[in-house]
C-alpha cells in the first residue's frame, strides 16, 4: 500500500516535523491498548484502519515516509495529520499535494533500486489509498461560521473566495482529488482505495465546539460534506470511464460512523458521544495535554479522543471496508480491490482530467 490522508491514517510522519503539538500524537495516552508505552504518532490507542488492512494482507505496518531507513518496496504511509486537499487548509502540516511531491520522489529510489520493468510492476499492483477532505471543510466552517447555503454549495460545488483571508479563487475540492489520483495513474498507479469524509458534525469535538446537546449535530458540517462525497463519487466514476485500468473501491467511512455514532450498542460500544481521552463537554479536547481525563477501557467507546476512532472502533470499520457489501464499499471492496490483477502500462502521454459540471 501507499497511503495518502490525514489523522485518519498518519502513522507518525507528523512526528518528524516542526508542528503544533495538537498535530502530533507521539505522547501518552496514544498508542497505549496496542503499542503501550511507545507512542508512535497514531491518533489512536492502537492500530489504525491501514494496519489492519495491511495485516489482512500479509504485511507488517507500512512505515510513515519521513521514518529514517525504511524500505520503500514494502509500502510508504504519507499521510499527515491535519492534512488537508488545500495547503490553506493547514499550511503546518503535509498537504495532499506535498505527499505526491514525496510520492514522486520515492517512485525515482525504487526505480533506482529494483529497475525501471520490476518499480512499474509494483507501482502497479500496489492499492493507493487515501483519506482526505475533512480538515478543508473544518477550515470553512471555522473561517467562514455565517455561511450562506448559496457559499456552502459554492464550496462544494464551485469556489469560493475570502477577501479578509485573500485566498485566490479555490477549485473543486472533489476536482483536487481526482486530479491527485490522476497524476498517481500517470505514475502507474491503477488501484485505489478511497474513504470519503466522514461525519465531521457528529463527532465529539464538533459537538464540544459547537455546545451542542443530547443527540444535535452539526447540520452544516453534514450537508455540505453529504454533497461533497456525491460529487467525489460521481467524479471519480467518470474517472474510471476515461482511464483504462482505472479500478476503485470507495468506503462510506460517513455513513457507517454516522450509524456507529447513532447505535454504539448495535457495534458493542457503551459510549459514543464522549470520547475516551481528553477534557470539556464531552471530554472531546486536548487529549494528553493537562488537563485531561482518560476512560478505563478505551475498547467501550467510540472515540478515542474529540475527533478519532479508538482501535476497537477502526478494527469494526477495516473489517467492514475489507469484506463489505456494495452498500458498503463499492463498486469493490478492498479484498476485491487487492485481489485484482493489473496489468503495467506505459503511458505515451499523460491523460487529461475530465472536467465536471
Amino acid at each position: 500500500m501507499f497511503i495518502f490522508g490525514d489523522s485518519i491514517f498518519d502513522s507518525g510522519n507528523n512526528n518528524y516535523i516542526n508542528v503544533n503539538v495538537s498535530y502530533r500524537a507521539n505522547y501518552w495516552p496514544y498508542g497505549e491498548t496496542f503499542f503501550h508505552y511507545f507512542p508512535t504518532g497514531r491518533f489512536t490507542d492502537g492500530r489504525l484502519i491501514v494496519d489492519f488492512i495491511a495485516t489482512k494482507i500479509g504485511q507488517p505496518f507500512v512505515p510513515p515516509y519521513l521514518q529514517p531507513g525504511i524500505n520503500f518496496t514494502n509500502g510508504v504511509n504519507f499521510a499527515s495529520a491535519g492534512a488537508g486537499v488545500f495547503p490553506e487548509a493547514n499550511p503546518e502540516v503535509i498537504s495532499l499535494g506535498m505527499q505526491l511531491s514525496n510520492f514522486k520522489n520515492v517512485a525515482i529510489s525504487m526505480e533506482e533500486q529494483i529497475g525501471d520493468k520490476e518499480a512499474k510492476k509494483l507501482l502497479s499492483q500496489a492499492v493507493y489509498a487515501s483519506c482526505v477532505g475533512a480538515n478543508d471543510y473544518s477550515y470553512f466552517v471555522d473561517n467562514f461560521p455565517n455561511a450562506t447555503q448559496l457559499e456552502q454549495d459554492e464550496y462544494v460545488n464551485n469556489t469560493v473566495a475570502s477577501n479578509y483571508l485573500h485566498i485566490e479563487l479555490l477549485r473543486l475540492l472533489f476536482l483536487f482529488h481526482c486530479r491527485h489520483l490522476q497524476e498517481l495513474y500517470n505514475l502507474g498507479a491503477r488501484k485505489f482505495a478511497i474513504l470519503n469524509i466522514g461525519p465531521r458534525g457528529c463527532q465529539p469535538a464538533a459537538r464540544q465546539s459547537e455546545e451542542l446537546r443530547g443527540d444535535e449535530c452539526d447540520e452544516v458540517s453534514l450537508e455540505m460534506i453529504k454533497k461533497h462525497n456525491s460529487a467525489a463519487s460521481k467524479a471519480i466514476k467518470e474517472l474510471e470511464s476515461k482511464l483504462s485500468g482505472f479500478k476503485y473501491s470507495i468506503a462510506d467511512f460517513y455513513t457507517i460512523l454516522l450509524d456507529m455514532i447513532k447505535h454504539p450498542k448495535d457495534y458493542g460500544f457503551k459510549e459514543s458521544r464522549y470520547s475516551c481521552c481528553g477534557h470539556g463537554m464531552y471530554n472531546a479536547a486536548h487529549c494528553g495535554i493537562e488537563p485531561y481525563t482518560l476512560c478505563k477501557n478505551p475498547s467501550e467507546y467510540l472515540f478515542f479522543d474529540g475527533w478519532h476512532p479508538t482501535e476497537h472502533g477502526y478494527r469494526i470499520l477495516a473489517d467492514r471496508f475489507w469484506n463489505g457489501k456494495p452498500s458498503i464499499a463499492a463498486p469493490y471492496n478492498f479484498r476485491q480491490l487487492f485481489d485484482l490483477e493489473s496489468t503495467p502500462i506505459i503511458l505515451s502521454e499523460e491523460h487529461e482530467v475530465p472536467h465536471y459540471e
